[in-house]
């Protein structure tokens, strides 16, 4: 089960992870992360340093946190990714679409640029 730990880095909520991203990370994404993106121009780092594992609903979550963001003119950045996160990340082209930062102050950093 994905647990998620709610702080803040530089006044930006940071998210930490937890667990594996898979179906089990939808309910608190959708209680704890979507209302943050839901705001106008909000920004939220997603620290992946605790999930090792990803599936396919993982994504969806990642897909959908970001999707949700981009419509409130939002910004979710994405760091820490393990090696295999990382590699379905890379492999899915999502990279490409995803805001992915090495460390969380790199995340810091893309979060405060327009």
């Amino acid at each position: 089960m994905l647990e998620l730990t709610l702080s803040s880095k530089d006044g930006i909520p940071v998210a930490t992870t937890k667990g594996h991203l898979d179906e089990t990370a939808r309910a608190p994404f959708r209680e704890k992360l979507h209302p943050l993106v839901g705001q106008k121009e909000a920004r939220l780092i997603v620290d992946l340093s605790g999930s090792e594992r990803v599936n396919s609903a993982g994504i969806g979550n990642l897909v959908a946190l970001t999707a949700d963001a981009n419509t409130n003119d939002s910004r979710v950045v994405f760091c820490n990714l393990q090696p295999y996160v990382s590699m379905v990340i890379s492999v899915t082209k999502l990279d490409k679409y995803f805001h992915v930062a090495k460390d969380l102050d790199a995340a810091v950093k893309l979060c405060r640029e327009e």
